[in-house]
């Protein structure tokens, strides 16, 4: 088998493949989707952590990630048509950044070919740099908020209203950590200088706020912006969304949409994330009341009430949820997620073209390599979401296109053009794994076990294969007929 690091270090241009993984009940609407190969985004020694992704003008992916240790960086990266290119340092002018781990760090968007990177130096201050160039070169780090005598701020998060302004979110604490309360500042010249800070959870219950999990903003052409964070009421760390209806400059209504009521003592370190269509305004967010799960709410952005709130279940069951994030617009739209049990980490999505409720019916896994994938972010447009991701085993961030149209490349596949099967099963004795094969082209088919590891691998050119001899257990059967892959799952009694 190629290990991960040569097969991708050849993956430069797209290859579309689709995996169906534990027998996902797979259900297709009114659309088609397609699932790249991974892509590689940071070079090797450039670091992982953290990675988060925008959209330039022409729909090009920008990225951004850190690299941790005694001198950390922060880098960025833009498709090239062909490749992500060279990683290139983004000079924080002598102000070193702090990068947590769980998903914590800078927070990057863009509006054209302006890209704006909002990042902590804890203790001290949030800075923000501003690049015109789509992410190639940053001016210098502008003081976004200099925490003054006992007080820290950390965790920004950004979004950049219609008229090209930065609106900066983050968390103020005092010295030890308590007293804790989300402020916002905006931008009336395009980042060049912030206004002063507003606290954005004063309509919410309680007076603080969770200290340790970050924040997701949206904005829409009416003025409105509206900034989603876990609140702390007495140790209720529910998931709340806050409103200005003054481009940012008070914020007088806020809302609970997360009813699962959600007490404990210390912070979980995982924010929500949120999109805003139309009236909507969607959120996902972990919450672990009743396990490690990732739940989805809908909020009507003019009257604040809460529409939808429900579990995406996880697509191996009982497995642990956490770092969701959403993006979409209208009925389309897709949650992505970290998925961990006895397979270790995996990104998942479920998705939905026909509105919120769908999306119980559409899951898939995104990434088809086991064991090491995490702390996914996500941005949809034009019918593509761009997905990039950790990836444990290479040390890299790695980048995936999940669309609706065949136009990518020419090798795109059709879901039901194996249309595998396995029969019986459960089984006790023998079964067989069938699948089309009109024109008897070479079919490999490897059999795993719940660990991950290969048991078996054969090829025929025929339409069925017969597996026997198993211990009782559940199996993962992959039949890989040229650029079609399917995977199924298999038990043995």
């Amino acid at each position: 088998m190629i290990s991960n690091v040569n097969y991708l270090k050849h993956q430069i241009m797209y290859k579309i493949s689709f995996i169906l993984f534990f027998c996902l009940s797979f259900q297709m609407t009114n659309a088609q989707l397609f699932v790249s190969d991974p892509i590689v985004v940071s070079e090797e020694g450039t670091g992982k952590r953290a990675p988060r992704i925008a959209l330039l003008e022409d729909d090009r992916p920008v990225v951004y990630w850190g690299k941790t240790g005694s001198n950390p960086l922060l880098y960025t990266a833009q498709w090239n048509n062909v490749s992500f290119g060279q990683s290139m340092i983004v000079d924080t002018d002598g102000i070193e950044p702090d990068l947590w781990g769980g998903g914590l760090g800078p927070s990057i968007a863009a509006h054209g070919n302006t890209v704006f990177l909002v990042f902590e130096n804890y203790g001290e201050g949030i800075y923000c740099l501003k690049s015109i160039d789509g992410g190639d070169n940053f001016g210098e780090p502008v003081d976004v908020f200099i925490a003054p005598p006992g007080r820290v701020a950390t965790l920004p998060s950004l979004v950049i209203d219609p008229n090209g302004n930065p609106i900066i979110s983050f968390v103020t604490t005092n010295s030890s950590e308590q007293e804790a309360q989300y402020e916002t500042v905006k931008s009336l010249d395009g980042g060049d200088t912030f206004e002063l800070p507003v606290v954005a959870n004063v309509a919410a219950s309680g007076s603080e706020v969770c200290e340790c999990c970050p924040a997701s903003m949206g904005v829409t052409d009416e003025d409105e912006v509206f900034l989603t964070f876990r609140n702390n009421d007495n140790n209720l760390r529910d998931i709340w969304v806050a409103k200005s209806s003054d481009a940012g400059a008070s914020f007088t209504e806020a809302a609970d949409i997360d009813e699962t009521d959600w007490e404990i003592q210390s912070c979980p370190q995982s924010g929500p994330d949120m999109m805003i269509s139309g009236d909507q305004l969607a959120a996902t967010f972990f919450n672990g009341a009743d396990g490690s799960k990732v739940y989805f709410s809908s909020v009507n952005k003019n009257t604040m009430e809460l529409e939808q709130h429900f579990h995406i279940p996880p697509i191996v069951e009982n497995k642990n949820q956490n770092y969701p994030a959403i993006a979409g617009n209208g009925d389309t739209l897709a949650v992505i997620w970290q998925e961990s049990g006895q397979l270790g980490l995996d990104i998942m999505m479920a998705w939905t073209t026909t509105g919120a409720a769908d999306l119980l019916n559409n899951t898939m896994v995104i990434t088809d390599d086991l064991l090491s994938e995490r702390q996914p972010d996500m941005v949809f447009k034009n019918g593509r979401f761009h997905i990039v991701y950790e990836d444990q085993n290479t040390g890299q961030v790695l980048y995936k296109m999940v669309g609706f149209d065949p136009s990518v490349d020419a090798t795109q596949i059709n879901l039901e053009s194996i249309n595998a099967k396995i029969q019986p099963n459960p089984f006790s004795e023998k079964t067989k794994v069938y699948f089309e094969n009109s024109t008897n082209e070479k079919t490999v088919i490897s059999l795993w076990d719940i660990n991950g590891q290969l048991l078996k691998k054969e090829d025929t050119t025929s339409n069925s294969i017969e597996i026997s001899a198993l211990d009782a257990g559940i199996y993962v059967v992959k039949i890989q007929q040229g650029k079609f892959v399917e995977m199924q799952k298999l038990i043995a009694q």
